[in-house]
């Protein structure tokens, strides 16, 4: 076995006797043991075709595929190496009749979904509900991870008896039908069709079964329904079944995640073989205690013992700050003595709970003049002038697909406004027909003017001339043509005098160019690149895959866009109760733990140095409002000379309440008062932010149990009982 590799790390390259389960600790080296896997299945004859690996982000199958091939030379190529959505879709190409969609069907991004979604909810007479069109995107894809079509979640809804349900199953069926009609698919459906496919289909069930000898699946501990199906139906004849995870990174159950499938592993495959990495081969010694101090809290893990042989490094620093400017200005003082030191910019980031909290960091560094990007705020595909070129490639070569073409039908302005555009679509529906029809036959449809007839056959000319365009050319030479017939790039340079965006929107533009020329000679003689093969990556990237590491410049993202990045110096901010975690007095405990997981894959994403910060005061939703520090800073065990506070009470212990030391975070003598947890109106009682003050209000009850408190220095706190330190006045 390779010298590369440590004792466990190599019992889990060889092991061939089925089921396998790798638990794989933060920087434990996982990557390099699947690559080792695969490239070992290969040298001892198992052909690469019959490999299946999936991954989490394109980002990763692309790094994955180079790894493999610099082990067995040509072999990357012939793997299946995929993100769950790019094999589906690949799947669904191959067997686009058999799944019951046009060949050339139109996969939709999220924003596309939202759109669509909202006319939806217009047209389901839930127009006053358009702006939660995003709510009502999140269910239906939940939905679709759990493999609910539309009529199955009506059934669910109308058992559950909730009117919001029932009118997202309402939403769920007309946006379906629209998607339908426009010959596309939402990333959900890629999951939910081709678990319907492999359900439906014995012969393609089987056949896919047989093909895959081994299957191996990188962050299984974020798999949802859908993918766990379809995870254990391809590996049901062969059981060659390699996950690799940890539950202590589990940290998006909101895009549906369950982290049961990880936890459960042994349960489903009994005769499951499993192996621990738990050398780390990324932090210090001090990194790696305090984190994992934090996350032993958790109830719902699969225990690991994390070590490294790494040298001792800097003590952690903790720091609070008075308000959130504050701590912005304090944390760009550090990064420029860092990089004063010798520590380049792209080897330090910023990590906080919420994209809101971005801006006063953006800010301080601006006036400091360093460098920075902000990782997964609007990404270059999702910009307006690309989306429209975009919108334009797919309506060309998909003319079912009238989500794109409504998009464009008046850009630039064509003469179509908004009663010739209301008229076009009302004749679509009258008739039946796609709006790429209804544009064919303006001619037949009233009320429009004879501007809007001009544009719109215009339009109809344009798009004829696009479809064969983009089918003989080559990617790059066609969008150059599309850009050129449409007249977009002419009527951005028309407004460089009046628009100071007009010059970045063209440069854009040269960008996308550069990137389609780039794909373009990633084709073959025998297997050239295919625009529709581009849109479909595009459609299918998240926001980590925009990610740079070679940029010199400092990193701000939040912390779910962290997973899978290292860097050598981290600052973990917004430290705060309610914040990180966030409304933590309105969780459930496995809400908890999951942001209590959040904490610790952002300290472990650190190399040398780890800062963690905390703000005194943090004005969220226009309202200032005093903190308490996060919980998990206590459980990190960490020690700072920042303000004394006296925290919340532990939730498994309320009598063995914490008190500050004058030196930092301490216990209390076990003869301190204990912190109240039965209050009433009128009573006086003693809080260490605010001081005295008298409950005015008391709701809920139990854990749940709320007050109102009028402090004697004037100000009004409504307080959980549960966590606040309330103590008789």
């Amino acid at each position: 076995m390779s010298s590369e590799l440590n004792p466990p790390q190599s019992e889990a390259v060889a092991y061939r006797g089925g089921p396998l389960l790798i638990l794989a600790g933060a920087g434990t080296g996982k990557t390099r043991v699947i690559v080792h896997r695969v490239a070992s299945l290969i040298k001892e004859g198992v052909d690469p075709s019959r490999i299946l690996a999936v991954t989490f982000t394109n980002k990763a199958a692309q790094e994955m595929r180079h790894r493999v091939d610099a082990l067995v030379a040509g072999a990357g190529a012939q793997v299946w190496v995929n993100t769950f959505h790019a094999f589906s879709a690949k799947l669904l190409r191959r067997h686009a009749e058999a799944a019951k969609l046009p060949p050339r069907f139109t996969v939709f991004d999220s924003a596309d979904s939202k759109r669509v979604v909202a006319e939806s909810l217009a047209e389901c007479g839930l127009a006053d509900e358009r702006n939660k069109a995003g709510l009502y995107v999140s269910v239906i894809s939940r939905a679709k991870d759990d493999l609910l079509d539309f009529q199955s979640y009506a059934i669910y809804a109308m058992a559950q008896g909730d009117p919001f349900r029932q009118n997202v199953a309402k939403v769920y069926e007309r946006y379906q039908k629209k998607l339908q009609a426009a010959g596309g698919v939402d990333f959900g459906d890629l999951l939910l069709k081709v678990c319907e496919l492999m359900k439906n289909d014995e012969p393609l069930r089987v056949r896919y079964q047989k093909l895959f000898e081994h299957v191996l699946v990188d962050e299984y501990q974020d798999t949802n329904h859908a993918q766990y199906v379809l995870t254990k139906t391809l590996a049901a004849q062969h059981r060659n079944l390699c996950v690799v995870g940890d539950a202590d990174q589990s940290i998006y159950a909101f895009r549906g995640a369950n982290i049961r499938n990880i936890l459960e592993f042994e349960t489903d495959f009994k005769d499951a073989k499993v192996v621990k990495l738990e050398q780390n081969y990324r932090s210090t010694p001090q990194i790696l205690s305090a984190a994992s101090s934090v996350i032993a809290n958790n109830r719902k893990r699969q225990a690991k013992e994390l070590w490294t042989e790494n040298p001792a490094g800097e003590a952690i620093v903790v720091e609070e700050a008075p308000d959130e400017r504050a701590e912005a200005r304090w944390v760009v003082r550090r990064i420029v003595e860092l990089a004063e030191a010798g520590t380049s910019f792209k080897d330090m980031a910023v990590f906080y709970r919420t994209n809101a909290q971005s801006r006063q960091f953006e800010e301080s560094l601006s006036l400091a003049s360093i460098p920075y990007r902000v990782v997964g705020s609007v990404r270059f595909y999702e910009r307006k002038e690309v989306k429209d070129v975009l919108a334009y490639a797919r309506a060309a070569l998909n003319p079912s697909d009238s989500v794109s073409l409504d998009r464009v039908l008046n850009t630039p302005a064509r003469g179509v406004g908004k009663t010739a555009e209301d008229h076009l679509k009302a004749y679509a529906l009258a008739n039946e027909l796609t709006l790429r029809e209804a544009v064919a036959k303006q001619g037949m449809v009233e009320g429009l003017g004879p501007a809007a007839r001009r544009g719109l056959a215009e339009l109809d000319h344009v798009l004829t001339l696009l479809e064969r365009d983009l089918h003989a050319m080559a990617p790059h030479d066609g969008m150059n043509s599309l850009l050129k017939r449409t007249g977009y790039w002419v009527w951005l340079e028309g407004q460089l005098d009046t628009d100071l965006e007009a010059a970045s929107r063209l440069g854009n533009l040269q960008e996308l160019l550069n990137a389609l020329a780039e794909f373009s000679q990633s084709g073959t003689p025998e297997a050239p690149a295919r625009l529709e093969a581009f849109l479909e990556e595009v459609a299918l990237q998240s926001g980590a895959d925009s990610y740079d590491a070679a940029a010199p410049a400092v990193t701000l993202m939040t912390v779910h866009l962290a997973k899978g990045l290292e860097f050598p110096a981290v600052f973990v901010t917004g430290l705060e109760e309610g914040l990180f975690p966030i409304a933590a007095g309105n969780f459930s405990p496995e809400e908890l733990e999951e942001e209590r997981r959040l904490c610790y894959v952002a300290m472990t994403r650190a190399k040398k140095r780890l800062v963690l910060t905390h703000a005194a005061t943090r004005r969220l939703f226009g309202r200032a409002s005093a903190n308490l520090p996060s919980r998990f800073i206590l459980e990190a065990k960490l020690v700072t000379g920042a303000r004394a506070f006296a925290p919340f009470a532990p939730e498994e212990a309320q009598a063995s309440v914490p008190k500050a030391s004058p030196g930092g975070y301490g216990p209390i003598s076990p003869d301190a008062p204990v912190p109240l947890t039965r209050v009433k109106n009128g009573m006086r009682v003693r809080h260490p932010e605010f001081g005295k003050g008298r409950v005015v209000e008391t709701s809920g009850s139990g854990e749940s149990l709320r007050v109102t408190v009028h402090f004697d220095n004037g100000v009004a706190r409504k307080l959980l009982v549960r966590y606040a330190p309330l103590l008789p006045a």
